[in-house]
């Protein structure tokens, strides 16, 4: 939880000083930025769930990495749980890929009926 938090407040700000710098298409270059986050985090919970099929090398399940566990928490530790959270995370990785060029598509054409009206 607290890596989405912190990750969305991440985004936020980058899209708002994208905004004042006055870099062209911040909105696109955000929702990029989401997309690598959320590629960082599915690297990260792809390790983890890896790891935990392994208990002799950890003596018993763990988190094995702080992104992983700022992620799944302290409660329920399972190999389920870790494939779960992990499978949920790449869906949500895969559909913002997938709404990246519906972004940029928007982006650009308020971008030019914004110019066209000035």
């Amino acid at each position: 939880m607290l890596f989405m938090f912190v990750s969305l407040i991440f985004i936020i700000v980058s899209i708002f000083t994208f905004r004042k710098v006055r870099i062209s298409n911040p909105y696109s270059k955000g929702f990029a930025l989401a997309i690598v986050l959320s590629i960082v985090a599915i690297v990260c919970l792809a390790q983890n769930y890896t790891q935990s099929q392994i208990p002799e090398a950890n003596d018993g399940i763990g988190i094995s990495n702080q992104v992983a566990y700022s992620i799944i928490g302290d409660d329920g530790w399972s190999q389920d749980k870790f494939r779960d959270i992990f499978e949920k995370s790449t869906f949500f990785t895969l559909i913002l890929i997938v709404a990246f060029p519906f972004v940029l598509i928007v982006e650009s054409k308020l971008k030019k009926k914004v110019t066209w009206e000035v």
